[in-house]
């Protein structure tokens, strides 16, 4: 809600268009039926999805309609935009959906008390939300500092190699903390946590922002704030579609924790 203070007060110092203007605009942006119809596929795939989500709790249903989204939405795009720019938006597209997410079932992993799941590390609220909370949004800051004073003259080929493999073998530390493995080498589950979990935001920022910037150089001229906001919308699809088979993927290995007590054989298979 703080960012509308800047915009209300025009910190952007944006100039109001006259009534002949906003209807070039307009007749400029009909000149082009691709983009509205790329427009029009985004809006109906996000409210399919919103709907879903909002009324049906089974997660095969979300995440088979997330699956025909993406498709539908992955030829639209390879169809209707120039190659050069439908390749790098099918790359970060399936890049971010096939990250899966499983913080349902890992934050009561986390969370949950004695009686809840005895084996657990059992972080306070406090600690999980707000210290986590700071740590990755510092660890992010750093990441970015990091990407320009290191890696900004990379190839874009190698950056991205690189950051996915290193993010990968990253990820599977949270195995070492699911198995419990951590403790066997004398580390403590919250130094463990806040290290592995800093490393991975770090090279997330790595990941994403070669994304960010080719995104920046591929939009057309006069059409920048469209079709940024399309492959932007792409890549946070992507992330939902991610979230959606995460939940599909638990619930075929039988990890649906609740915060019931003693619920420990809900983390078998985690």
């Amino acid at each position: 809600s703080l960012i509308l203070v800047p915009l209300m007060k025009n910190y952007l110092e944006e100039k109001c268009r006259t009534q002949e203007e906003v209807e070039a605009e307009r007749k400029r942006f009909l000149a082009e039926p691709e983009l509205c119809f790329l427009c029009i596929l985004m809006l109906i795939g996000t409210i399919l999805l919103s709907f879903l989500g909002i009324f049906y709790a089974e997660p095969w249903i979300n995440a088979t309609a997330a699956l025909a989204v993406t498709l539908v939405v992955l030829v639209g795009f390879s169809v209707l935009l120039r190659p050069m720019i439908a390749k790098v938006n099918a790359f970060f597209l399936l890049q971010s959906s096939m990250t899966f997410a499983i913080t349902g079932a890992t934050f009561y992993f986390y969370t949950d008390t004695i009686e809840e799941y005895p084996e657990g590390p059992h972080f306070s609220m406090v600690f999980y939300t707000t210290v986590l909370g700071v740590v990755s949004n510092v660890t992010s800051l750093l990441g970015i500092w990091t990407y320009q004073r290191y890696a900004s003259t990379w190839s874009y080929r190698s950056l991205l190699m690189m950051s996915n493999l290193v993010f990968s073998g990253l990820s599977l530390l949270d195995v070492v903390m699911f198995k419990r493995w951590n403790l066997t080498l004398g580390i403590s589950d919250h130094f463990f946590l806040l290290g592995s979990n800093g490393f991975q935001q770090l090279m997330y920022q790595w990941q994403w922002m070669p994304g960010v910037v080719i995104n920046a150089q591929l939009c057309p001229s006069g059409m920048e704030a469209t079709m940024y906001a399309l492959l932007a919308g792409c890549h946070n699809l992507g992330i939902a579609v991610a979230y959606s088979f995460g939940a599909y993927l638990l619930e075929l290995i039988g990890c649906q924790p609740s915060g019931a007590t003693n619920e420990s054989g809900q983390f078998e298979n985690l």
